[in-house]
């Protein structure tokens, strides 16, 4: 390490470096297109080596899926920062609204042109999935806190927290089939809606 240079701020280089490169990706891939775009050619714009990469990024197709990592992120702070009267649905369906929120407004072109290329990408679309199912396991930690469960042990939290992350996916989803012009967190809200319902009438 540089003499001066803290721990902190040898992360946030690293946090710009990795920053970097995804920016320069989706550039490159909006320009060119996904399967036209080469792993060379984006190291190349960025100036860096694949042994540089490699160690920010295990694939080519995790440039398109690294905004799930900020999800985890943003949704597990959101569901700890939710009031403690709330219920634990409300608390999870408040989350998932703040962080779709933060994660799609303001450049809602791009973030719509990342999820196409998700969607006629196989390979990428099997990597969201994967990594869905991370978030879903990240955010059962905060849920079973709020409820005073055991995550591992106890079904509830597990159950709360795979539905609410198949719901963000499923709103996304019809987002895009609908031309992506409609309000993404009416949909949030529209799928909790129908999952009480179903909840209802299966009592």
């Amino acid at each position: 390490m540089a003499e001066g240079q803290t721990p902190g701020l040898r992360e946030r280089k690293k946090e710009r470096t990795r920053a970097q490169i995804i920016e320069t990706a989706i550039d490159l891939f909006l320009k060119h297109g996904y399967e036209q775009t080469t792993l060379d050619e984006v190291l190349g714009a960025v100036e860096i080596s694949r042994r540089t990469f490699f160690r920010y990024f295990e694939s080519k197709e995790d440039l398109l899926i690294a905004w799930m990592d900020q999800l985890i992120e943003v949704a597990c702070a959101s569901i700890r920062a939710r009031p403690r009267s709330e219920a634990p649905v409300v608390a999870t369906r408040n989350a998932i609204r703040d962080t779709v929120g933060r994660l799609y407004e303001g450049n809602v072109p791009r973030f719509v042109a990342v999820q196409q290329f998700v969607a006629k990408t196989p390979a990428i679309r099997a990597r969201q999935s994967e990594r869905l199912g991370h978030c879903a396991e990240a955010i059962c930690e905060p849920l079973a806190a709020r409820m005073g469960l055991d995550p591992q042990r106890d079904l509830a939290p597990r159950v709360l927290a795979s539905c609410a992350i198949a719901i963000m996916q499923c709103a996304i989803d019809a987002w895009l089939a609908r031309g992506a012009t409609e309000d993404l967190l009416e949909l949030v809200d529209e799928g909790f809606r129908a999952l009480a319902r179903e909840h209802e009438r299966a009592r």
